[in-house]
């Protein structure tokens, strides 16, 4: 496969032009995240509120306290109940108003509302999108596309973001111009998203859930996804798994209570925590939230350097995501993770002896190498444990719980988000440059564990993922009760035929051992 049929396969053009598109989502997002790199960092807004190194870390982590509501029970109900894309547009207008009540004149109380308001849109805008992509990606290339989409998405929201914010810190006048400004850039950016979105299909699998008494609907939708007819032999298959699946899972609770009730899907859930814990455990949020104030604590704080090497890292680390791309489906989500947090503990661990040697930067040699190393772990968390925990969380669950199962594993993202990254400053600031040590016996573990726990899902169908898990394949499940089902009518048939009493005890006969066969 060529580079451009990698990136727009010929059989699913039409699916891969319209994931590509839900890029503007997840920039949105990156933006909002980037951004704040940049303004923590600002002296106008730093004396405008009175930030320190408290208030600095309550502002920067805040937002995460109703993304976690989002979490909990916000976003998987609303994508639930409107569907993936609704949900999308609902939230991205949402964070909207949480930008604007940020930057209009107001007290530190009004700034932290703002916060909030983006934070709940933001946890409800990183589960659509998450779940929209894995629905409806292709199942070999369903790695990638989800990979390319988060993360290449927030990647390229914080490239922008840096950038403005760094034109902008040149605007000294008016007074408090340059943070407010930056922040609102990132509006047009999910107003367009939000405009394009309407030329989009909705997900085949959440059709069927909603629907699934106009089956035709669903094939019709697979097929102009799959870039195909209906009478296509893959959109067939593919069509034949979902609606097997559903008539072995229509007889589960569905929601909070399919999940609560099933210790099977508690087992997963458990799972999805850990997946999407393995985002955030290594420290990456810290790093890259106080990327700019870090670099000016390691000597890099002549003029706008700090601001410019966040800028030229953002830039790099937007295009190193295609390693993600054009590996995932082809290695495995373990294969690459292993290797990630490989690469990461070692890069911690000479940046850990470098500033414990250097505490005074004094060495100009070691502070080049301190910001090697750091580009190293913010390159390698872009292809590696960045974009993989979303992808495996989005695809292990069956779809009459995915969207809240989704919602809830992601807690496991944002409890370690908040415990490393809320106390960062003030942790930095009392034990000095021997921090990173934590973050590289962070880093050890989470590689440990996933040698010893993970398991691959590549190229699994999501209608077949039970089997990975100790379950019964749902397909096949589903298969087994229809036949059942056509067998027993054709008994009652059989029996009702003739109006004798031996033909009904034949029919009951044959009922009885057409069952026995199948199982």
């Amino acid at each position: 496969m060529g580079f451009f049929e990698k990136f727009l396969p010929k059989e699913d053009r039409f699916a891969a032009l319209m994931l590509y598109g839900m890029v503007f989502s997840t920039c949105f997002n990156g933006y909002d995240a980037g951004i704040m790199t940049v303004i923590l960092a600002d002296k106008q807004f730093i004396e405008y509120y009175g930030i320190d190194a408290t208030k600095s870390g309550v502002v920067a982590t805040i937002p995460w306290a109703t993304t976690g509501l989002a979490q909990l029970c916000v976003g998987g109900t609303l994508a639930n109940m409107v569907g993936r894309l609704w949900a999308l547009r609902i939230s991205i207008c949402f964070m909207c108003i949480g930008v604007v009540v940020q930057v209009v004149p107001n007290s530190y109380g009004v700034l932290i509302l703002g916060r909030l308001i983006t934070g709940l849109g933001f946890g409800c805008v990183y589960i659509a999108s998450n779940l929209y992509v894995a629905e409806c990606a292709p199942r070999m290339l369903r790695g990638s596309f989800v990979g390319t989409v988060s993360q290449f998405g927030y990647q390229l929201g914080t490239l922008i973001a840096f950038w403005a914010g760094y034109g902008m810190s040149f605007h000294k006048s008016p007074y408090n111009i340059a943070w407010r400004v930056s922040n609102l850039i990132q509006i047009p950016i999910g107003l367009m998203f939000v405009a394009i979105s309407f030329l989009y299909i909705e997900s085949p699998r959440y059709l069927l859930e909603k629907r699934p008494d106009h089956p035709e609907r669903v094939l019709q939708t697979l097929a102009k996804l799959r870039s195909g007819s209906v009478e296509d032999e893959r959109v067939l298959t593919e069509f034949h798994e979902l609606v097997a699946s559903y008539e072995h899972r229509k007889k589960f609770d569905t929601g909070y209570l399919g999940i609560i009730k099933s210790p099977a899907m508690r087992k997963r859930l458990l799972y999805g925590f850990y997946a999407t814990a393995l985002q955030q455990f290594g420290g990456i949020a810290a790093l890259t939230m106080y990327a700019t104030l870090i670099y000016k604590s390691l000597g890099w704080d002549q003029g706008s350097q700090a601001l410019a090497i966040n800028g030229i890292q953002a830039v790099l680390q937007l295009f190193i995501v295609l390693v993600n791309t054009f590996t995932v489906d082809r290695f495995g989500r373990k294969t690459l993770l292993i290797c990630g947090f490989a690469i990461q503990s070692l890069a911690l661990l000479i940046l850990s002896a470098l500033t414990t040697s250097f505490p005074s930067n004094t060495n100009k040699a070691a502070a080049v190498v301190e910001i090697a190393m750091f580009f190293i772990v913010g390159m390698t968390y872009c292809w590696s444990n960045g974009p993989i925990p979303p992808a495996i969380a989005s695809e292990i669950f069956p779809t009459h719980v995915r969207d809240k199962a989704f919602g809830l594993s992601l807690l496991g993202q944002t409890a370690c988000l908040l415990a490393l990254t809320q106390p960062w400053p003030d942790f930095n600031q009392k034990v000095g440059p021997k921090s990173y040590w934590l973050l590289f016996g962070l880093n050890v573990i989470a590689l440990i564990s996933v040698i010893f726990i993970l398991p691959e899902t590549k190229g699994i169908s999501l209608e077949r993922m039970d089997k990975i898990f100790g379950q019964v394949d749902a397909v096949e499940a589903g298969e087994h009760d229809a036949e059942t089902r056509k067998l027993e009518e054709n008994a009652r048939k059989a029996s009702h035929s003739d109006g004798t009493a031996d033909a009904e005890k034949r029919g009951s006969v044959m009922q009885v051992e057409a069952v026995k066969e199948l199982r």
